[in-house]
């Protein structure tokens, strides 16, 4: 029996055939490709609104005080980066005259040696 001959251009034409069929496939993975990436960039976007805003400052001096049955009472003066205490933001002048009518000052941040007070 005589073998078949194949046309040169039977060949190419399905050499061209099976590259159109990689290109086609290469598109579609073009495309879920750009969705992913939408996709994602839409998250993105989103969360941001929801990530933690910088923590602001904190203040240079606060007061510490406690409740009584007659309003806060002061109950101590500190550096306003004072772990040892909670309290309001305060100014300077406001730690000075506190500190100087007879506040305590924080034992272990020492706002009256920061100040200036000390003796």
């Amino acid at each position: 029996m005589k073998e078949r001959e194949v046309r040169p251009e039977a060949r190419l034409e399905a050499r061209l055939a099976s590259w159109r069929a990689v290109r086609d496939w290469l598109a579609w993975q073009q495309r879920q490709t750009e969705r992913t990436i939408r996709a994602l960039e839409a998250e993105l976007t989103a969360a941001a609104p929801r990530r933690a805003a910088p923590a602001p400052a904190p203040p240079d001096w606060k007061l510490e005080s406690i409740r009584t049955g007659h309003g806060p009472e002061a109950l101590s003066v500190h550096i306003g980066d004072c772990s040892m205490g909670d309290g309001k933001a305060i100014t300077r002048e406001e730690a000075r005259r506190l500190l100087a009518e007879g506040v305590g000052p924080c034992p272990f941040c020492s706002p009256d040696n920061a100040l200036g007070m000390t003796g």
